[in-house]
């Protein structure tokens, strides 16, 4: 072949042309300057406070806090509180307390005095500050004469469902000379709850465990509880004032609380007739055999009917049999009001063997007779008195007595009692069909369900509450059906009650109630029960994320999973910020701001800053500079 020395030197430079325009871009791109993500932020956020969206204009100005160094930054919050629109102004407060400007407080303080603005939308903007600053900002707000809000903001605050609650209500009644601090604190205790607010009264009780006002209150709480409710928080409390010491000690006995035995005595010792009866009727549930002795000692030589039944009654449920010869004079004594003691002592302590003499005792001409009889019928729960009651309830014309006669019936956990009590879900008084539910309920029996029926239908919330309790103890498949139906028809802390009763149990229908009802104070309360179950609450939690297509719902429960496990939820924060609606969204990018350290949630946030949504643009730009 022919030698071509110019076709080698132009094909050596067609080469070195075309490795030299390849590494053009690969040299360009090494000299390119890196994004500058901190400044786009900034310029997101400058943006943003024009937009004719509220929300992304009060997150805009919530961002600018963060430029720190930026002299403009001022006046342009300045400028923000002048703007109509509370959501912005809110963020110009969540601006001005990062800063640690106080200026948050004037604007905070401008909001709860306008009538516009409910208190309830002022609080989250403060959800930064440390609960010493926020008890100082409403001990400020509520303790100024010129405010007219001062019920509306401690309405505001219960109703918050801050963790410091507790300690901001206290601070507020604690706080020295202001009055209105002092009443709006005690307003709040007054509308704390047994049980959904436990953890609060714990807190009130145990730093205003000697000033009486505070006690008071806390006493009234305490009061509209149930007595089957926990309510330890009692026991932190100190007080000088004799009545106050007088009903502490009573409510305490109420609730159970044996720690209080011996003072309930010292109370009855003190007092005479019906003052003393009444003592004695709260001491008997939490009394034991080593009071005997005492209670004989209140006997006395003359003592009146009332005296005389219930010390009998109650020596005769700690199985006393030391006046058994005494009782049986009593109960053929021809002074009729004390034969109804000797009536159920001798009944009581007597044995089955008894239970034939108070049959015929139901049918006698005095009633407190009958009822003693009844009494002591239901103590022992057998079969063969379901006849004898059966027709003295038909016969029966005195509602008092007949209200006995049908408590002892639902005493006796049997199907032929069982089938009476199926009819007698429709009675006139209230508490007779919760006390008919409540058996037909216990017994668990499929013959019952006739009966829970008709209580799932009743038009009290009472009476709903048993029967529903009862599907779930007796017919879980039919349970599920029933809960559904009775859902925001069931008394308030219902939910709460059956978790502490059925715990884990209870999963199912928490559930059920979280994505079925769409009533605030339901989810409240569902969420309220699912502390209780700590082994099941992250995983019903998660699994709630994942099928509920409520945003509202969805907000919550990711907020809760965070609380619990922290970084660990770190994979359902990116996946809702992903994906889904706007609101859950941005909720999830700000919680991508808590995962520290996560390289791949910094990469979603620089990513968002190029979205299409400029809410979601804002939020992220939020995030990224650290708010």
């Amino acid at each position: 072949m022919p030698h071509r020395p110019h076709a080698r030197v132009a094909t050596f430079a067609l080469v070195l042309a075309a490795t030299t325009l390849l590494a053009v871009p690969a040299a360009l791109a090494k000299r390119a300057p890196k994004r500058n993500f901190k400044a786009d932020a900034e310029a997101i956020l400058r943006a943003g406070i024009k937009s004719a969206d509220f929300e992304t204009r009060g997150l805009a100005y919530q961002g600018l806090g963060q430029l720190k160094r930026a002299k403009d930054v001022p006046q342009i919050l300045k400028d923000g509180e002048a703007d109509p629109q509370w959501v912005v102004r809110a963020g110009v407060v969540a601006a001005y307390i990062a800063r640690r400007d106080k200026r948050y407080k004037q604007v905070a303080f401008d909001a709860m005095r306008n009538p516009m603005v409910p208190p309830s939308r002022v609080l989250p903007a403060l959800e930064k500050l440390k609960t010493r600053d926020v008890a100082a900002f409403l001990v400020e707000t509520v303790g100024d004469p010129e405010n007219d809000r001062q019920n509306a903001i401690v309405d505001a605050l219960v109703a918050s469902g801050r963790g410091d609650t507790g300690e901001l209500i206290a601070t507020l009644v604690s706080a020295r000379k202001c009055a209105l601090c002092k009443d709006g604190g005690l307003r709040a205790i007054r509308q704390l709850k047994v049980p959904q607010h436990l953890d609060h009264l714990a807190v009130v009780a145990k730093k205003l465990s000697r000033d009486d006002d505070a006690i008071g209150a806390l006493l009234k709480v305490a009061a509209r509880s149930r007595e089957t409710d926990p309510v330890e928080y009692l026991a932190k409390l100190k007080t000088k004032d004799d009545k106050l010491a007088r009903m502490l000690v009573m409510e305490r006995a109420r609730h159970g609380d044996r720690g209080v035995a011996d003072d309930v005595l010292k109370l009855a010792e003190a007092a005479t007739g019906d003052a003393r009866v009444k003592i004695l009727e709260a001491f008997a549930p939490i009394a034991s055999k080593s009071d005997a002795g005492k209670l004989k000692q209140l006997l006395g030589k003359d003592p009146g009917p009332k005296l005389a039944f219930i010390i009998y009654e109650t020596l005769a449920r700690l199985g006393d049999r030391s006046l058994a010869a005494g009782a049986e004079k009593l109960a053929n004594s021809t002074d009729v009001k004390l034969r109804p003691t000797g009536v159920y002592y001798l009944g009581r302590v007597g044995g089955a063997g008894m239970l034939p003499d108070m049959h015929r005792y139901l049918g006698d001409n005095i009633p407190d007779v009958r009822i003693a009889a009844a009494r002591a019928i239901g103590h022992y729960g057998s079969p063969i008195s379901v006849d004898p009651l059966q027709n003295a309830i038909r016969q029966e014309r005195v509602p008092q007595v007949r209200v006995e006669f049908l408590k002892a019936l639902t005493g006796i956990k049997d199907q032929k009692a069982i089938a009476a009590l199926r009819f007698m879900t429709r009675e006139k008084d209230e508490e007779l069909r919760q006390m008919v539910v409540r058996a037909l309920a216990d017994s668990g029996d499929p013959a019952a369900r006739q009966g829970l029926m008709a209580g799932v239908r009743d038009n009290s919330a009472e009476v709903r509450f048993e029967a529903v309790r009862g599907f779930i103890i007796s017919d879980p498949a039919q349970a599920v059906k029933q809960w559904k139906r009775a859902l925001g028809r069931l008394p308030e802390g219902a939910i709460v009650r059956l978790t502490r009763e059925f715990k884990e149990a209870m999963t199912d229908y928490i559930e059920i109630a979280l994505l079925e009802s769409r009533r605030p104070a339901v989810r409240d309360e569902a969420l309220e029960a699912l502390r209780l179950l700590p082994k099941a609450e992250y995983a019903l939690l998660t699994k709630l994320l994942a099928t509920s297509d409520d945003d509202a719902l969805k907000v919550r429960l990711l907020d809760r999973m965070y609380r619990l496990e922290g970084k660990k939820v770190a994979p359902q924060i990116k996946a809702m910020a992903v994906g889904g609606s706007v609101r859950v969204r941005v909720h999830a990018i700000r919680l991508l701001g808590e995962l520290s350290r996560d390289k791949e949630a910094r990469d979603y946030l620089e990513k968002f800053l190029d979205e299409t949504i400029e809410k979601v643009r804002v939020a992220a730009a939020l995030t990224y500079l650290g708010g």
